[in-house]
């Protein structure tokens, strides 16, 4: 996954494809209000997300509104401090 990709949300969606077998036309996308994302489908996806970046998502203040796109994902991966590679500095 390149930096651009984890930027924009366009990783996030190689990760849903790769491992939940679901193709998600766009990082705008809401995933929760069209089914993509039930609530099995959520918890394989911050399983997958955690793997693939080496960390531990904070989930104490889990938000769904942070799971609908995959530009919010990006955006949240982000404002939590995970990196491409691994976890916060």
């Amino acid at each position: 996954m390149n930096h651009d990709g984890m930027q924009n949300g366009d990783g996030i969606l190689e990760l849903i494809r790769d491992r939940l077998n679901i193709d998600v036309a766009d990082v705008d996308v809401d995933m929760i209000e069209t089914g993509v994302l039930d609530s099995i489908a959520l918890v394989t996806l911050i399983t997958a997300i955690e793997e693939a970046h080496s960390c531990e998502l904070p989930l104490d203040d889990f938000d769904i509104e942070n799971f609908r796109s995959a530009r919010r994902i990006t955006q949240y991966l982000e404002a939590s401090g995970v990196r491409r590679n691994g976890s916060a500095p």
